[in-house]
């Protein structure tokens, strides 16, 4: 039987009222949680001692948070003086074709050993616009009604009087009158064999040993010679054989 008042029960009435550890363990993560971020100060009654517990402040963590996300979000400002042109139209992307080197190098060999698809586009056209009339090849003759007559060029309806242009640069070896039909006619020599002649002009306008380059103008065109009409006939010429004209144009 315990005396009133005594030492003891005094001692047992503390240890009564002092929390338990549970109840330490939830004051904690109830002030993690609440982010104060402020020290708590616990005392326990607990064997005569008083134990203070500090609690980690977040407050650091948040200002750091804020921070961050501030830096993400800033805007950068581009600016440029008034005098710079300011566009946003697509570049134009492009290459010119040198088809005089093309040409070149298409001549390396003999015009004769050139295959069809090496020489496609290495002479330019005779004239600015070409209206294609009778092709290369056998025909009927417009003049003798001959049924197998070779034509040996391709002709161009064309008025009398237009320019007739070099289809590549090279060196006059003809210019004159054609005693088989070809009227006033230009031939041209631009290496390895290959050559171009121009007919049925109404006048030459270049002289034998010209230089002349791709384009330059040659001769006016007309209906001289045997021509049922004005046209121009555009030769092209390999080893003096003639060829189609459309697979150099």
């Amino acid at each position: 039987m315990s005396v009133p008042g005594s030492r003891r029960e005094a001692i047992a009435a503390e240890r009564a009222s002092a929390p338990t550890s549970s109840a330490v363990a939830q004051l904690l993560r109830a002030g993690v949680a609440s982010g104060a971020g402020q020290k708590m100060g616990v005392a326990m009654a607990a064997t005569g001692l008083v134990l203070a517990v500090t609690l980690p402040s977040t407050q650091v963590s948040e200002d750091l948070h804020l921070d961050t996300a501030a830096a993400v979000s800033a805007e950068t400002l581009v600016t440029a003086g008034a005098q710079i042109p300011i566009t946003f139209a697509t570049p134009e992307i492009g290459s010119a074709l040198n088809p005089d080197g093309q040409l070149k190098e298409t001549l390396k060999v003999n015009a004769s050993n050139v295959t069809p698809q090496a020489s496609k586009g290495t002479l330019s056209a005779p004239l600015l616009t070409l209206v294609e009339s009778s092709p290369f090849g056998n025909r009927i003759s417009p003049i003798t009604g001959q049924i197998d007559e070779r034509h040996t060029g391709q002709d161009y309806a064309v008025a009398s009087g237009t320019e007739v242009l070099s289809a590549a640069g090279g060196t006059v070896t003809f210019s004159g009158w054609h005693d088989f039909g070809g009227g006033n006619r230009v031939v041209i020599d631009h290496g390895n064999g290959l050559s171009t002649s121009y007919n049925h002009m109404s006048a030459n306008l270049v002289q034998v040993g010209q230089k002349v380059e791709r384009g330059d103008v040659v001769g006016l065109s007309g209906s001289t010679g045997a021509s049922t009409g004005p046209h121009l006939h555009f030769e092209v010429i390999i080893d003096d054989e003639v060829v189609d004209p459309k697979g150099w144009l």
